[in-house]
């Protein structure tokens, strides 16, 4: 298959299988797949999810060709050696994690008052790692939309900290480090310009990786929030009409074959 994408980076839940589907590849993305990688190309899942949970996602998935990268937990990045076994991909993940616990000093205030938060409402889950909070669970998305503006009003406290949302989980992290910031990192060691790579996503942790900034080509299921829609467009992607995997196809294959058209589009 003629192509300049030479790098798909895909969200993973929401975009290649549904929330509450059996989480098999369907037959549209199998195909689109199958040939893309034939080509030549090279597939990033961008996830949310940890490494072990991504490849148990990965072996139920069951699709007819392997990613070459996974980026987890919407920041880390990694690649599989000749051995098979999924490691570090330069030193980024090192330098990742030394600006989290920096971060994780700096806003010791703003955790204590999320903890206070957390203690006062029966609807919302904290989560933590090594005694630092990591990230809430909410009883669902109404609530998590709530959280989500009381702790943009204690940003300001500490300009980089920030956090990723997805339905009803939202992780805490450093405002440099996202879906997109790790996708052009990735871009950066294989040496592909982002006007050679595609990305797909359908949540508010994907739109750092939808905007145009580190890929030109963009698009999202019919499944996709209002806002990703939105950003999708403005960025000249494309907004399928099917949901989840089969939409993700749809959205990839018209891109492969029409490379030259810039502007918003709808995919029938």
């Amino acid at each position: 298959m003629a192509t300049s994408i030479r790098l798909i980076s895909t969200d993973f839940d929401g975009t290649l299988v549904g929330h509450t589907s059996q989480g098999r590849c369907v037959p549209e993305l199998a195909e689109v797949l199958a040939a893309f990688k034939a080509g030549g190309g090279l597939w990033a899942i961008n996830t949310g999810r940890s490494l072990e949970h991504v490849l148990e996602g990965v072996a139920l998935f069951a699709a007819p060709v392997e990613p070459d990268f996974l980026l987890t937990h919407e920041r880390e990045l990694y690649h599989r050696d000749a051995d098979g076994v999924w490691r570090d991909f330069g030193d980024w993940n090192r330098r990742c994690r030394e600006r989290h616990e920096e971060l994780a000093r700096h806003a010791a205030g703003i955790f204590a008052r999320v903890r206070e938060l957390v203690s006062s409402a029966h609807d919302v889950t904290l989560l933590e790692e090594n005694g630092v909070p990591a990230g809430l669970i909410t009883a669902d998305e109404a609530v998590m939309d709530r959280v989500a503006a009381s702790l943009d009003a204690l940003r300001h406290a500490v300009p980089k900290f920030h956090y990723q949302r997805n339905t009803i989980y939202l992780r805490f992290c450093h405002a440099d480090y996202d879906k997109g910031s790790v996708l052009a990192e990735l871009c950066r060691l294989i040496d592909v310009p982002r006007t050679h790579v595609f990305a797909a996503g359908d949540h508010f942790n994907d739109l750092s990786m939808l905007d145009g900034r580190h890929a030109l080509h963009v698009a999202c299921p019919a499944n996709a929030i209002p806002e990703v829609k939105e950003v999708v467009r403005s960025a000249g992607g494309r907004v399928a009409d099917a949901n989840f995997g089969e939409g993700t196809a749809l959205a990839l294959a018209a891109a492969l074959s029409d490379l030259g058209k810039r502007k918003p589009a709808d995919v029938r």
